[in-house]
């Protein structure tokens, strides 16, 4: 079997198996506690779109803490179904089975977007290592908040693919200098990725500083030409205008609004909510080791697979050789992995900010742990073993 049909097979197994573990939760999974926030913003969208009174993607102030984009494109999937002019407490409640809900179906409707846009990640990255895409595939934490209506599945999405597509163009300005206009398209790619993900969730955009300090290394190490230096500083500013397009929110008072988003997270981080949670500032430790020892994962019948603690294994092992191998993914993780430690909230779902990163760093352990099993196997056996 040729290596490259290996690869592409193991990029179809991995994206169908992600596929089905989804498959499978989406309809097992409990109401969570957000999810009854988000169906109601998307029946308010969806309410918007359908009595054209578009000017109200723009004005409503629902959820004003989040941007607006995922729970746009959630009232836009909403059009294919049954209106609903509200949502009332009762017909939504959380920790209840989803099949007992009264608004089950219009959940479940946009919990299978949510699926769709996890499966979407899983195969992104599977075809950069068909490894981590399987850990990234499997992971408890991925597959339940990628099925459910949470805000995390599109921004997982276009904040890896904002990280590919730099690399794309990255790698190309790196090996060809006189080339170095005709891969722009790559690079104002992941420009506009970037405005997708910090329009879908603030904090996913961290891997936008995770690729400034990439950049800057290699710039210090000579690793690319310096006339492409200044193109960064483009991608920087089509991120930003980017941002402010798909976030309607924004656009009546862009500065206003930004700073009042903002400034909630600041003031949510001191809460009593949060206070009340009692974690420990390495509890995003806990979620990625072995999140369903942490957590009521409501129910565990829902999950097909859990390895999180061998993944996790993989990840510590494999950090040098993501360190060396792939630099951007380590910066990516080394911020994110440094926020969430900073960070007083610990939602267990602000983890997938670094899911990807992890699921290379997983990946990395695994090829680590089988070239020393090789290595091993081939070892001259001594003459004393022989005589044994």
């Amino acid at each position: 079997m040729s290596k490259r049909l290996l690869y592409y097979g193991s990029v179809v197994i991995v994206t169908l198996l992600s596929l089905g573990v989804r498959l499978y939760a989406v309809p097992r999974l409990n109401v969570d506690y957000d999810e009854p926030v988000y169906l109601s913003d998307a029946i308010q969208y969806a309410s918007y779109m359908r009595t054209g009174q578009l000017k109200m993607l723009a004005w409503s102030e629902a959820t004003y803490e989040h941007p607006a984009l995922e729970k746009i494109v959630f009232g836009a999937m909403l059009l294919a179904y049954r209106p609903i002019d509200r949502l009332p407490d009762r017909d939504l409640p959380r920790l209840a089975p989803i099949a007992s809900t009264a608004a089950g179906p219009w959940d479940m409707a946009l919990r299978y977007l949510s699926a769709a846009w996890g499966t979407l990640a899983v195969l992104l990255l599977a075809l950069v290592n068909p490894l981590a895409g399987l850990f990234l595939g499997i992971d408890t934490l991925s597959v339940k908040y990628t099925s459910e209506v949470y805000l995390e599945a599109l921004p997982l999405l276009s904040s890896l693919a904002c990280a590919v597509t730099y690399l794309r163009w990255f790698g190309f300005v790196r090996q060809e200098a006189a080339g170095q206009r005709s891969h722009l398209g790559w690079l104002a790619l992941s420009a506009v990725f970037l405005g997708t993900t910090a329009a879908s969730k603030y904090v996913y955009s961290l891997v936008g500083l995770a690729i400034l300090i990439h950049f800057a290394v290699a710039a210090l190490h000579r690793q690319v030409p310096r006339p492409v230096i200044p193109y960064v500083t483009g991608w920087a500013l089509v991120s930003i205008v980017s941002f402010f397009v798909m976030d309607p929110y924004l656009w009546p008072h862009p500065v206003a609004r930004l700073t009042r988003s903002i400034l909630f997270h600041e003031v949510f981080q001191d809460s009593r909510l949060v206070l009340q949670s009692h974690y420990p500032w390495w509890q995003p430790l806990r979620w990625l080791s072995s999140f369903s020892t942490h957590y009521d994962l409501g129910p565990a019948s829902a999950f097909l697979i859990n390895v999180d603690v061998l993944v996790f294994a993989l990840a510590i092992i494999g950090m040098p050789r993501l360190f060396r191998r792939e630099p951007l993914f380590f910066w990516w993780l080394a911020v994110g992995l440094l926020f969430l430690l900073a960070w007083n909230t610990k939602w267990p779902q602000y983890t997938l900010i670094i899911l990807a990163p992890f699921s290379m760093a997983a990946a990395q352990g695994a090829l680590a742990a089988i070239d020393l099993g090789r290595a091993l196997l081939s070892r001259p056996r001594s003459p004393a073993s022989d005589a044994a």
